[in-house]
């Protein structure tokens, strides 16, 4: 293969894995860029940033290493690039510096990752299920996340287990005090909330069920968790499906005013941007 090829394979295989949220072409840090500004007509402005980048980071780098550190410090390149050329400079300087740090953490011959995994995890566990303990997440594995972001058409494929995981991490991570059902035998709760400092002997803020089907969530799951939320004392339910409510479900909640809300596809894939590996990507809601 030509190295090209290879290099364009690896940034697509990232992209595919949900390591990062937008395809990198590896392109953007010099020839991608110079394209841009000048279909832009502002050549010059860029031209005259990259001079100032050429000029400056090897004495930025210099310095760096003198002090002892290891992150270089941009804001002068920034500064000089704003006095030079207005917001416009500032802008591009911005996203030069985006650039080159991008490249360098994702290129496979760089020796900078910005996350080190401790351990590898097989994708096909995401629809098999596994016991492994889970990195960058108390319920699920940061990786399952990042893949699900950017392939939620998946979601119903998951493993029954990881889907209830899956919103237990996801009421975690928003602060709430979150306990997971066993997975058998609980008598329908699949994850407990408690308002944050919450004990585990208070009573539950909210009962969350989870139902990873193609099918439409009928009213017999709906009266099922009024039940339960009638019977731990909760303040609401909440039905996770990916899928929806049929339109029998949604009735018996509007005229018997169950206080039963409904997470269905569109609501799990904004939960999965919310809790992508930060930095990655763009979240856009």
């Amino acid at each position: 293969m030509r190295a090209e090829d290879y290099k364009s394979l690896f940034y697509k295989l990232l992209h595919r894995i949900g390591h990062t949220a937008d395809e990198y072409d590896g392109d953007d840090t010099v020839i991608g860029l110079h394209h841009k500004y000048r279909g832009e007509n502002l050549l010059r402005e860029y031209n005259g940033v990259m001079e100032l980048f050429v000029g400056m980071w090897e004495e930025l780098l210099d310095k760096t290493i003198a002090r002892g550190e290891k992150t270089i410090d941009p804001n002068p390149f920034f500064q000089r690039a704003y006095e030079r050329f207005g917001k416009v400079g500032f802008d591009m300087a911005v996203e030069k510096v985006e650039a080159l740090n991008r490249g360098l953490m994702l290129s496979p011959h760089g020796a900078m990752r910005s996350i080190e995994w401790k351990s590898v995890l097989e994708l096909h566990k995401l629809f098999d299920g596994h016991a492994d303990s889970p990195e960058g997440g108390r319920f699920i594995d940061q990786r399952f996340v990042d893949y699900l972001s950017l392939n939620s058409d998946r979601l119903p494929e998951m493993h029954w287990r990881l889907f209830e995981s899956l919103a237990a991490e996801f009421f975690g991570r928003e602060g709430y005090e979150v306990k997971l059902g066993p997975g058998s035998n609980d008598d329908g709760v699949d994850v407990r909330v408690w308002k944050p400092g919450s004990a585990p002997t208070d009573t539950p803020l909210c009962i969350v069920q989870c139902k990873r089907q193609k099918a439409k969530v009928e009213r017999v799951v709906v009266k099922g968790l009024y039940a339960d939320v009638q019977h731990e004392g909760a303040e609401y339910g909440v039905i996770v499906t990916t899928s929806e409510l049929s339109p029998g479900a949604r009735n018996n909640i509007a005229t018997r005013g169950y206080p039963i809300h409904e997470v269905e596809r569109e609501g799990l894939r904004q939960w999965l941007l919310l809790l992508r590996t930060p930095g990655t990507g763009i979240v856009r809601l």
